[in-house]
C-alpha cells in the first residue's frame, strides 16, 4: 500500500501532531514499508494453524497474596519511616500525572 504525504498530513492532523515537511515525507516512506509487510503477512496461508495466545507454554508464577496481621506498635514504625504520611496513610506518587505531594 502506496501512502501519500496528504495521508501522513491527515493521519498527523487527527492525532494532533504537528510535523515537519522533513519528517512528513520520511513517516510516509516508512509507514509505507510498514503497510507492504503487514500486507505480505496477509497473504501468508495459515489454514490449519490454532491461534494462540502465548508464545511459549510458560506462565507467569505468581507469589501468593496474604494477608499479614502486625500490632499497632510495628505499623507507626512503618509509617514514621515512610518518606511522606499523611493521616497515618503512605503518600506515594500518582503513576499518570505531574501531582506533586
Amino acid at each position: 500500500m502506496k501512502l501519500t504525504t496528504e495521508d501522513v498530513e491527515r493521519v498527523a492532523r487527527l492525532a494532533r501532531l504537528e510535523l515537519s515537511a522533513d519528517e512528513t515525507e520520511r513517516y510516509t516512506t516508512e509507514l509505507t514499508a510498514i503497510l507492504s509487510f503487514v500486507e505480505g503477512l496477509q497473504a501468508v496461508d495459515t489454514t490449519g494453524v490454532a491461534p494462540t495466545s502465548y508464545i511459549t507454554d510458560e506462565l507467569d508464577e505468581l507469589r501468593a497474596d496474604d494477608v499479614v496481621q502486625i500490632d499497632a506498635g510495628e505499623r507507626a514504625q512503618l509509617i514514621d519511616a515512610f518518606p511522606v504520611s499523611k493521616a497515618d496513610l503512605l503518600v506515594v506518587p500518582p503513576v499518570f500525572s505531574n501531582y506533586k505531594a
